[in-house]
């Protein structure tokens, strides 16, 4: 599992740093105009919302490897592995969902992408403290 998720993730970054590339390419001017409500993007084509496609694709692989990990080892399965694959699949669908609402809005309505930016940045956070302070719980 583990050397799939360090080639999935090499690919990942290596395809998102393409799309970021062929993204600042095709940018005439800076994208970004204060607003009194905001930043709002403008200029960037509906192509650059494919940024997230490779998160979109390689998410949903790393959940499956776990999922699949934890029930079907049933003699190695701990307390532990548990909470980590619960934890894991809220984890996943919360910030999936997320980043499908955030490619459909930065594709089709863009000037709408500040509703999804703060949350972009503090569910990670949010959800990986969960994570951690699951993890301390059960060995405390």
């Amino acid at each position: 599992v583990l050397y799939w998720m360090i080639v999935l993730n090499i690919i990942e970054v290596a395809v998102m740093a393409l799309l970021i590339g062929l993204t600042i390419a095709r940018v005439e001017r800076f994208p970004v105009i204060s607003t009194p409500a905001g930043c709002l993007f403008e200029g960037l084509t509906p192509f650059s919302a494919i940024f997230w496609t490779p998160v979109l694709i390689v998410e949903p692989i790393i959940c499956i490897l776990v999922l699949k990990k934890v029930f079907l080892d049933r003699q190695q399965r701990s307390e532990l592995a548990m909470f980590l694959a619960r934890d894991s699949l809220l984890y996943f669908l919360v910030i999936f969902m997320q980043l499908i609402g955030s490619t459909i809005v930065w594709a089709w309505y863009p000037s709408f992408i500040n509703l999804f930016m703060p949350w972009s940045i503090a569910l990670p956070s949010l959800l990986c403290n969960r994570l951690l302070l699951n993890m301390k719980g059960h060995f405390v």
